[in-house]
Formats: structure tokens, C-alpha cells, sequence
């Protein structure tokens, strides 16, 4: 059918030329048969249609991330039997508008990266990961699976032979860390090679380890990598958790001053992120900023900050065994851990 843009379009003539992007004229389809959405052809944008519905999307935020109106929408919506979502939409300082959702969709279709996008929109990248996956927009493939050609791969050994940091070859590459990690891991040797041992008693090396699964390693120990002291971990045989040495503890706070970010931590342990940041709550590491935090650990670095930031390890007053760290002068003697533990036995 060929329609005008009608009142309840999702973005206004305005909001169009703002971003960049061309009008359709009156003669032209908006429907998505249309092919207007920059979400492929008609099928496909109608079942992407149908699954941002089933996810609860805002019907104002549907019509500006596939550029349909609200009329066809309702349409669609009554033809497959599916409740849409009118709530009002927010109405503060940094919330998203239709346009920045519109930017977000056209250049997420566009296969533009995520960094990129966060500096159009003024806004941090896990801001926009967190709106892509929100609005239900369709995921990516990895992009250690579809881009890498034998000239990256060729200049990625060749600054790894020179000892250049991944930070560094990320930004010259135009690529993420994680990538680079997960590149490198995939150029090591086959399983066959570093075949892993059945014997719940034996060490796993990392390597062996993380290619296990967190059910698969129940009841197993491995190595940290990159632990300056040997450290070994594991799991409980019933649940994937581990119980905190001091030695744990320790080796978190020196990776926590020397700025390693805590998903680079996590990596390392082989532990969630969720688990390093409760941790780290629990010892009383200081906050850092995040233009500071570090992919890799480098220990030179834990005795630098520790000392700039004049703190100390200190033994709970109220838990003998337990330490935590506290600023050297007027710092806490009792630990936030043995606080609540004592307020919760008040309440008994």
C-alpha cells in the first residue's frame, strides 16, 4: 500500500533530517515489505518486528528502530494476536529519545562497531550494549569468527614477537582486547596436544581449565594465569563456587592495585565478574577510574599504586583471620563483612 507518513510516524521530519537519513516520499511503501527497515528484507523485519513485540519493547521505540509507523505496528500486532506496550516513555536528562534509538538501529544494521556508535550517541559503550540488547535488535557473529584475514593474523604475531601490549595492538588493529585474546587462543596448539587429565586430584593448567565448562570443573583445581605467586584455585564439588583463601584474597587486591579491570581479573581466575566485584566489596579495595584499568596485570604496578594511595592490609578486630584493606591513616578496624555478620546475629 502506499501511504504518507501519518501523525504517529515514531520520528519526526525533523528527527529524519537530524540523523541523516532520507525521507520516503509519498508514493514510496513503508510497510515492512517496504524494505525501508534496515533490517533486511520483509520477512525478516516483520519476524524481528514480531520478536521486539514478545520482548516487551515499547511500541514508540519499535517505530523508531525499524522506521514504521505505529498504525502498521498495531496492525501486525492485532493480526498475530500480540499485546503491545504503550507505557509512557521517560522523560529525563539521559534518557534515550527516538532519535538516539534510530541512530542506534541504523548504524547497528549498518554493522558499524560498538565504540564508534557510543561516540555518536555520547554514551558509553555499555550503554549501547545494554539498549541494542534491550530493543531485542539481532546479535552479531564474533568477530574472531568473520573478520580476521591471514594479514591480521600475520601482524598480530609479528607485534606479539616485539612483546607489544594487546592494549596497544587493539588500537592500532582497530579491534577489541578480548578478540585479540581470544585470537591468540585459537592459534595454540589442538586439544589433542594438551589432552586434560580425568583425575580430579591432578593441578589443570589455565590453558586446560578454560575449555572446560563452570559444571565441568566442579570438584577441580587450576591455575591462575599470569600469577606472580603460583596461585591455585577451584571449584566445590556441588556448586560452582570457590572458597576465598588469603592467598586468594591477596593476589585479587595486588591484580586490584595494579588496575587490572575486574572482567580481565575474572578471565584470569576463571571466575565471574559478579564473583571478583563482590570480592573486591567485601576486602574494601578503593574505587579506581576506569580510563586506568589495565586488560593485563603487571605486578611492578601493585607496590606503585599501593603506596600512592597509602593503603594497608589490616586484620579484622572483630574476625581473627580475615583481612582487609583500609587507608593507613584514620582507616577501618572492623571490617564491613564482620558488621553485617554481627547485625544479623543482633536480629536472632
Amino acid at each position: 500500500m502506499s501511504v504518507a507518513l501519518h501523525p504517529s510516524f515514531a520520528l519526526s521530519t525533523q528527527a529524519y533530517l537530524a540523523s541523516g537519513m532520507q525521507l520516503p516520499s509519498k508514493d514510496q511503501d513503508t510497510s515492512p515489505s517496504s524494505g525501508l527497515s534496515p533490517f533486511g528484507p520483509a520477512l525478516q523485519a516483520r519476524s524481528l518486528l514480531k520478536k521486539m513485540i514478545v520482548h516487551g519493547v515499547n511500541v514508540a521505540h519499535i517505530a523508531a528502530a525499524l522506521f514504521i509507523s505505529r498504525l502498521e505496528i498495531e496492525a501486525i500486532a492485532r493480526e498475530e494476536g500480540l499485546p503491545l506496550k504503550r507505557t509512557p516513555l521517560r522523560n529525563s536528562p539521559r534518557a534515550w529519545s527516538l532519535l538516539d534509538i534510530s541512530r542506534l538501529s541504523r548504524a547497528w544494521a549498518e554493522g558499524e562497531d560498538l565504540p564508534a556508535i557510543a561516540k555518536r550517541l555520547d554514551r558509553t559503550v555499555m550503554a549501547v550494549r545494554k539498549k541494542r540488547a534491550a530493543l531485542g535488535l539481532p546479535a552479531r557473529e564474533r568477530y574472531a569468527e568473520v573478520v580476521w584475514t591471514d594479514a591480521d593474523v600475520a601482524t598480530l604475531l609479528a607485534h606479539r614477537e616485539r612483546r607489544i601490549g594487546l592494549q596497544r595492538i587493539a588500537k592500532q588493529m582497530g579491534r577489541s582486547v578480548r578478540s585479540l585474546q581470544r585470537k591468540l587462543i585459537s592459534l595454540q596448539p589442538p586439544a589433542e596436544s594438551v589432552a586434560i587429565p580425568a583425575d580430579p586430584s591432578v593441578v589443570l593448567t589455565w590453558e586446560q581449565a578454560s575449555r572446560l565448562t563452570p559444571e565441568e570443573r566442579r570438584g577441580r583445581r587450576w591455575q591462575v594465569r599470569n600469577s606472580p605467586t603460583g596461585l591455585v584455585i577451584g571449584f566445590s564439588r556441588n556448586a560452582c563456587t570457590t572458597r576465598w583463601s588469603v592467598e586468594m584474597q591477596h593476589e585479587l587486591a595486588m591484580r586490584h592495585f595494579a588496575h587490572q579491570s575486574p572482567d580481565a581479573v575474572a578471565e584470569d581466575f576463571l571466575l565471574t565478574d559478579r564473583t571478583i566485584v563482590s570480592q573486591s566489596g567485601w576486602l574494601h579495595l578503593p574505587r579506581r577510574s576506569k580510563k586506568d584499568m589495565r586488560n593485563t596485570f603487571d605486578p611492578d604496578l601493585y607496590e606503585v599504586y599501593l603506596k600512592k594511595m597509602d593503603y594497608v592490609r589490616r586484620e579484622c578486630l572483630g574476625k581473627a583471620g580475615f583481612y582487609f584493606w583500609t587507608t593507613r591513616r584514620n582507616g577501618r578496624r572492623i571490617s564491613r563483612l564482620h558488621q553485617q555478620t554481627a547485625v544479623m546475629r543482633s536480629g536472632d
